[in-house]
C-alpha cells in the first residue's frame, strides 16, 4: 500500500517548519515529463542509454539498459523503454493507458515483470 508523504509523515509531526518559495515544479513520475525534461537530440528524442541509435525517428522518448544496442528508425512520438525482461513500446499521447497495460500484466502473468 501508498501512502503520500504529506498524510503518513508531516501531517503526524510537530517539528516541521517551511520557508516561503517559489520553484518550477514538474512531476516526474511520468514517461512525458521525463521526456520533457530531458536533453534531446535534434530530431527531438530524449535518449537514456549509451548505444541507441536514432534514423529517421522525431520526438520520441527512449530509455534502454546501458550495454543494450537499440536501433530505433522511423517512429514518432513514441515511448521505447526496454528492461532487463519488459519492452514497452507505446504511442506518447497514450501514455496515460500505461497503468492499464501494468494491470493487465499484473492479471495474466503476476508480478514476475513488475
Amino acid at each position: 500500500m501508498s501512502i503520500s508523504i504529506d498524510y503518513g509523515i508531516m501531517e503526524k509531526a510537530d517539528n516541521v517548519y517551511i520557508i516561503p518559495s517559489s520553484f518550477g515544479w514538474s512531476d516526474l513520475g511520468t514517461w512525458n515529463s521525463a521526456y520533457e525534461n530531458m536533453e534531446k537530440d535534434y530530431l527531438g528524442n530524449a535518449v537514456a542509454g549509451n548505444n541507441v541509435i536514432v534514423f529517421d525517428a522525431n520526438r520520441n522518448m527512449v530509455h534502454a539498459p546501458k550495454d543494450k544496442l537499440v536501433v530505433l528508425q522511423g517512429l514518432e512520438d513514441f515511448i521505447v523503454v526496454e528492461t532487463n525482461d519488459v519492452l514497452l513500446i507505446c504511442q506518447r499521447e497514450k501514455e496515460q493507458e500505461i497503468k492499464e497495460y501494468v494491470a493487465e500484466v499484473k492479471r495474466n502473468k503476476g508480478d514476475k515483470f513488475l
